[in-house]
């Protein structure tokens, strides 16, 4: 587990808020700015600190010294060019992990160009992940470790119950990870399993070939 950090949050909106709170409850020190009030006195007792700040100005975060904390999260809504110039200036400030809001795919390209270590599209990004669930009723999650190769959590339907598991991916180039039983999650199982109602299975393997295999299912 990753030890304690100190982390900016800048933009305390809806998605601000949840990544200080959370970050706050996983044990990191946590300062929260933004240039609304209200927001700011909200989170002011649940977060390490939150302060009133115009993130634009350099003078401010320099003032904060920023440039000593380990990671920033650029949460700012609908301000385009004040996720520009905070990304921009937390970089040039020596902050190494800047995550940063994109709302388009323009922005996404603009923020990559300025330092940004990663770009978040949480609309997108949710909007994906729900059209593949519903696409994929049994899907329960996924996870990209690279451009091709994924990570598949999927509910064992009951056309599959009694198959054993080289039944179930029948040639298919993918491998099975995980077989979750009950409570107990089973590495790496032979292929001569058999699966029992209510089994969760984790495959990886490259997304054209777990596609092609899901879609049998």
């Amino acid at each position: 587990m990753i030890g304690k950090q100190q982390i900016i949050v800048i933009g305390l909106g809806i998605f601000g808020e949840t990544i200080a709170r959370e970050l706050t409850r996983l044990g990191h020190d946590v300062l929260g700015l933004d240039s609304d009030e209200q927001r700011v006195e909200r989170l002011a007792e649940d977060i390490t600190h939150a302060v009133i700040a115009d993130v634009t100005d350099e003078k401010s975060l320099i003032e904060l010294n920023a440039g000593s904390y380990d990671a920033a999260v650029v949460a700012i809504g609908r301000n385009v060019e004040a996720t520009m110039l905070a990304t921009m200036q937390l970089r040039e400030l020596g902050v190494k992990k800047v995550w940063a809001k994109a709302l388009t795919n323009q922005h996404h390209r603009i923020l990559e160009r300025l330092g940004a270590t990663r770009v978040i599209g949480p609309e997108y990004e949710m909007g994906v992940r729900i059209s593949q669930e519903l696409n994929y009723p049994m899907v329960h999650d996924y996870l990209s470790l690279d451009d091709d190769y994924f990570v598949v959590d999927f509910y064992t339907t009951e056309e599959l119950v009694d198959k054993t598991l080289a039944e179930l991916i029948d040639g298919a180039p993918v491998e099975a990870l995980v077989l979750k039983r009950l409570q107990e999650a089973h590495p790496h199982p032979d292929h001569t399993w058999t699966i029992r109602h209510g089994d969760r299975l984790v495959l990886g393997g490259h997304l054209d070939d777990l596609r092609e295999l899901v879609e049998r299912l």
